[in-house]
């Protein structure tokens, strides 16, 4: 009895683990949607990037997220002002940018739904935590705390289910930066794509939105077997 609930918890605690790093992946990327652009741009020499010690080649793509979007290189304003820019990864960061401000978040959808994400993330991460305690210090954790780690992986599961579901809604509304005049075309609008598709951002925190089912089945097995220990 006792190896299965330590097999049981290592399994609660690597599944919990990985939905932590999954949501706060997709959390602050970009690519929840995107609008492909076939013809990468080779940057040899540009104001935008004027230490370049060689050509860049970057993708144009432009994509919109909860917390960051980017937006194709041809959109770039070409400023005289030096920007020193050496690698591929800086030249992302110029492109893609964070919503550092809440107040930048385009909608109030938008808003709501990075509120209720970002509040989840933080709870599944601290959830995570007294899991990982539950599997090297089992004597730390009673029967009470397995029932509240997986009543409150239930709650996030809800508040991140309803943050995707508001920001999904948010598509229709012409302030959302690919809406409206923006990168997806006028035909975007509430769960119609328009001219983009789902990116793997969008995908990666469905999924790990998801898995949080099986980490609460996981989570009431290991109650289940704790009792029968205790017992």
């Amino acid at each position: 009895m006792v190896y299965a609930y330590k097999a049981t918890a290592g399994i609660w605690c690597t599944l919990s683990f990985f939905i932590v790093v999954g949501s706060i992946v997709s959390f602050f990327m970009p690519f929840w949607l995107v609008k492909i652009n076939d013809n990468s741009i080779t940057v040899a020499n540009d104001n935008n990037f004027a230490d370049i010690q060689r050509p860049l080649t970057i993708d144009n793509h432009a994509a919109c997220g909860i917390m960051s979007y980017c937006i194709p290189y041809t959109n770039l304003p070409h400023v005289n002002e030096s920007v020193v820019l050496n690698f591929e990864k800086e030249a992302h960061l110029v492109r893609c940018p964070l919503y550092t401000d809440f107040s930048d978040i385009p909608t109030v959808f938008g808003k709501v739904s990075s509120v209720l994400f970002g509040a989840g993330t933080v709870i599944l991460l601290v959830s995570w935590i007294f899991s990982a305690i539950s599997l090297c210090y089992g004597y730390m954790c009673d029967v009470s705390t397995y029932l509240l780690i997986s009543i409150v992986q239930l709650f996030c599961l809800i508040i991140n289910g309803v943050a995707i579901l508001l920001w999904v809604l948010s598509w229709g509304k012409d302030e959302f930066k690919c809406g409206g005049e923006g990168y997806c075309g006028k035909n975007l609008d509430n769960f119609d794509l328009g001219d983009c598709e789902l990116g793997w951002a969008f995908l990666l925190g469905l999924a790990s939105t998801g898995s949080i089912v099986l980490a609460i089945f996981f989570g009431c097995l290991s109650l289940f077997l704790q009792k029968q220990k205790d017992s």
